[in-house]
């Protein structure tokens, strides 16, 4: 992992990278999020080339305010959603973009140059994905909170290749709630994997990475985007990252090791309990904790586990009745 500075691009070059981009948004009855959604993208200092909404037939007014908003709709089918093939849409719908932005309708950019300050990182020819800081919402609750200080702290970073011996997991780590790669060099790797319960960006980045690629961490940039998962929930999604871990060759064939970031996770969240004077959270870690490495436990085991079961213990049960 490397913290060394980046090239310098001019303010010109700055913003040549935002009229060379698109950015998309995938919904499903995103009323409540566009609220502040779409004011975050009209405000932009720099303008993208476009902004396309892939929309998941939603039964609500999101079709009507993307509309209105004077933005580019793509409806398709909830049957025909997929993380990953649903992102690798985008990749034909903005053919004339260099560069890709991706959001979930639950990500709200924060000031108006957040897309200079996403792209300003790809100045640098070797950079293919670029993924900003997640700040927690403003109600979260210390565990949401934690959770979004822990994994995206206030330091810029860089990797590549040969950082995955070294640190693993966290050499690859992303987010596509807020994005943007390079579109040449995501072509290159065949877009993102499509046959994946979650993940896709993680997967995708293991890929850019063994290109040759780096992967540039840029908390300068910033999107309010937490959530607030019950133990239950967490189960389920950690089901589903155990499914990805096993399911898929190439970070399979890394051997990336999760436990020694999730014990060093665990360890500084019961220190900042404790620093709160909230003794009595630490039960509640320890059993999150435990329906985590539960869950991941299972979900790289998921061929042992019958498909009605996966159906149950998955956040993306759809992704199940899949052929």
């Amino acid at each position: 992992m490397h913290f060394e500075s980046m090239p310098v691009a001019s303010p010109n070059e700055e913003a040549n990278l935002g009229m060379r981009s698109s950015i998309i948004v995938l919904t499903l009855n995103a009323q409540e999020h566009l609220t502040a959604l779409l004011p975050a993208l009209t405000a932009l200092k720099q303008a993208p080339r476009e902004v396309v909404f892939i929309d998941s037939s939603s039964t609500d007014l999101t079709p009507q305010m993307i509309e209105t908003a004077g933005h580019r709709l793509v409806t398709i089918q909830r049957s025909e959603f997929g993380h990953g093939k649903t992102r690798n849409l985008a990749l034909q719908l903005c053919a004339g973009s260099e560069f890709l932005v991706y959001l979930t309708q639950d990500a709200c950019p924060q000031g108006d140059d957040w897309l200079q300050r996403l792209l300003k990182p790809f100045a640098d020819p070797q950079v293919a994905l670029v993924y900003g800081q997640q700040l927690p919402r403003r109600e979260a609750t210390d565990t949401e909170r934690f959770a979004r200080e822990f994994n995206y702290p206030d330091r810029h970073e860089r990797t590549t290749q040969a950082d995955i011996a070294r640190i693993g997991i966290k050499a690859v780590f992303c987010s596509n709630s807020f994005a943007a790669y390079r579109r040449d060099a995501l072509e290159a790797v065949g877009g993102f994997p499509t046959q994946l319960p979650l993940g896709e960006d993680m997967a995708a980045a293991i890929r850019l990475l063994g290109k040759g690629y780096a992967r540039v961490y840029e908390p300068a940039a910033q999107a309010v985007h937490s959530h607030d998962y019950s133990i239950s929930q967490e189960f389920k999604r950690y089901f589903d990252i155990g499914t990805l871990i096993a399911m898929d060759s190439e970070l399979s064939k890394a051997r990336l090791s999760t436990s020694g970031e999730g014990l060093r996770f665990v360890k500084v969240e019961i220190q900042a309990a404790l620093k709160r004077g909230q003794p009595l959270a630490v039960f509640s870690i320890l059993l999150r904790t435990a329906g985590k490495y539960l869950g991941y436990w299972l979900g790289e085991r998921y061929l042992r586990v019958p498909l009605a079961w996966r159906r149950r213990m998955s956040m993306h049960s759809m992704f199940w009745n899949q052929p």
